[in-house]
């Protein structure tokens, strides 16, 4: 099974070296998407002879779309650049001798906050897929939590995890949740979409205690907590940057 590896990348020197050098236990072409770096990624990149193609930032979708068009292959892994494919995965890929064209392969996900593996709450249960053929599917244009689109598509979890090393401490956490929450309000305001009371108060509530307590997020000590906090404040975040935009647009 011949695949391409696309990564998409902002800033993200202390990850990027790492990322290409997972996806080479899968594939000789490699395409980082970048998108603007100012911090030396792409001379990293470039040092470790992948692919650069450049894009001015149009949201995740677009931006892996992007990145699909300039593989050689038509099956494509689209990975970020803080996630390592595993050897496990890279095997197990690696023995699809005969993949079916119209399946989504997907597989388990480790999340780490820092060196700390989480192994219970929202991150605990965490399956992605990102394995498919480009001729069958495609990525929607959302700017953030964007999926892959296909009619009658299949999914399959394949044997193996990517491991995420998502972020290194609470408060750069707490930074790249408000920009999650701002892209995702601006989506939802396009579609149309309101921010009703449940929304706004009891949407928040009722993942903390779902993440923390139904998703044994306890479990996960003080580290879970953070966590299941967190969640929660993305949530109740996005709904309220909601809330304010039709405020504004109804002054």
């Amino acid at each position: 099974m011949l695949v391409s590896v696309v990564i998409i990348a902002k800033n993200e020197a202390g990850n990027i070296a790492a990322c290409i050098k997972s996806a080479e236990l899968l594939s000789n072409d490699i395409i980082v998407v970048d998108s603007g770096s100012k911090d030396g990624t792409q001379e990293i990149a470039a040092q470790a002879k992948a692919s650069l193609h450049f894009i001015d930032w149009q949201g995740y979708g677009n931006a892996r779309n992007a990145g699909a068009v300039q593989a050689k292959h038509e099956w494509i892994f689209a990975l970020d650049a803080d996630e390592r494919i595993s050897k496990k995965l890279a095997e197990t890929i690696k023995k699809l001798a005969e993949p079916e064209a119209k399946v989504i392969y997907g597989c388990r996900r480790r999340n780490y906050l820092g060196s700390t593996l989480l192994r219970f709450g929202e991150w605990g249960s965490d399956t992605t897929y990102r394995i498919y053929n480009k001729n069958f599917a495609a990525w929607d244009d959302a700017m953030v939590h964007e999926s892959l689109s296909a009619d009658g598509n299949e999914k399959e979890v394949l044997p193996g995890f990517l491991e995420h090393y998502t972020i290194n401490s609470l408060p750069e956490f707490r930074l790249k949740l408000q920009q999650y929450a701002r892209l995702q309000a601006q989506h939802f305001f396009e579609q149309g979409k309101r921010a009703n009371f449940f929304k706004r108060f009891l949407s928040p509530l009722a993942g903390f205690i779902s993440g923390y307590i139904f998703k044994l997020g306890f479990l996960d000590g003080y580290t879970g907590l953070q966590v299941a906090k967190m969640n929660a404040y993305y949530t109740w975040l996005k709904y309220n940057l909601l809330y304010k935009m039709y405020k504004s647009e109804n002054s």
